[in-house]
């Protein structure tokens, strides 16, 4: 019982690392074009060169994805912490 807690608490931690990272990511390349690999690998089987433009949707996901990254990374790293400590 005791190795699960620890795994899981591990688990956030890292994950919540991971969280922040991409979120620090995402915010510094929230500006430029870019595609997801299902995207790319559709586009690939296709034949297709371009991929569609971006919408609205897309632009407005450019800014709230980073920003919930950012918001729920260190919500999971101390989650984490108050596991493994308590």
């Amino acid at each position: 019982m005791e190795g699960e807690v620890i795994t899981k608490g591990f688990g956030l931690l890292v994950f919540g690392a991971l969280f922040v990272w991409r979120g620090i990511d995402g915010w510094r390349h929230r500006r430029e074009e870019r595609i997801t690999l299902i995207e790319a690998a559709t586009l690939k089987i296709g034949g297709e060169d371009e991929p569609l433009p971006l919408n609205r949707w897309d632009r407005m996901m450019a800014y709230a994805q980073p920003v919930l990254m950012l918001l729920f990374g260190p919500a999971m790293i101390v989650l984490g912490f108050a596991i493994l400590l308590v």
